[in-house]
């Protein structure tokens, strides 16, 4: 089953639930809430690391076999040809 990020707003509600129960001294459901926004928390970073892997593998593709910024200093700073 993928995982589907929530909204930063509902990130924020659940934190906000889960401090009014923890205000209100039901511990043990407050820690509930916390693995649940724990888990969406480390869910969405976990999307974000594999949008990057994935963009970093394209790039590479993309630029593999293009100069070198030592090349390109090389390049432009010969002396012109006699």
């Amino acid at each position: 089953m993928p995982w589907r990020p929530t909204s930063p707003e509902a990130l924020e509600l659940l934190r906000k639930v889960r401090h009014q129960i923890a205000e209100q001294g039901d511990g043990r459901l407050a820690l509930l809430l916390a693995g649940v926004e724990l888990y969406a928390v480390l869910g969405r970073e976990f999307d974000l690391l594999e949008i990057m892997r994935s963009f970093a593998h394209d790039m590479h593709q993309a630029v593999e076999g293009t100069p070198t910024v030592r090349d390109l200093e090389e390049l432009f700073e010969r002396d012109p040809p006699s």
